[in-house]
């Protein structure tokens, strides 16, 4: 039986795709206060469900 594992954070790298933004613009919005960031070591880790919840977020504010 095969099991579909839900990926549960992204890199940075994968957040500027997703966000279809520059690397260094990913960089700089994961070391910004307000955004939802895992450090792991020396890699910073973007929880995918967060990611999600800020977004909406961040869409309510454009729109008042």
């Amino acid at each position: 039986m095969k099991q579909i594992i839900e990926q549960l954070t992204i890199s940075v790298t994968e957040l500027s795709k997703v966000l279809g933004v520059s690397k260094p613009i990913a960089y700089r919005l994961a070391n910004s206060k307000d955004f939802p960031v895992l450090q792991i070591g020396s890699r910073k880790v973007i929880p995918v469900k967060k990611l999600e919840k800020w977004k909406i977020r961040r869409k309510q504010i454009f729109q008042l």
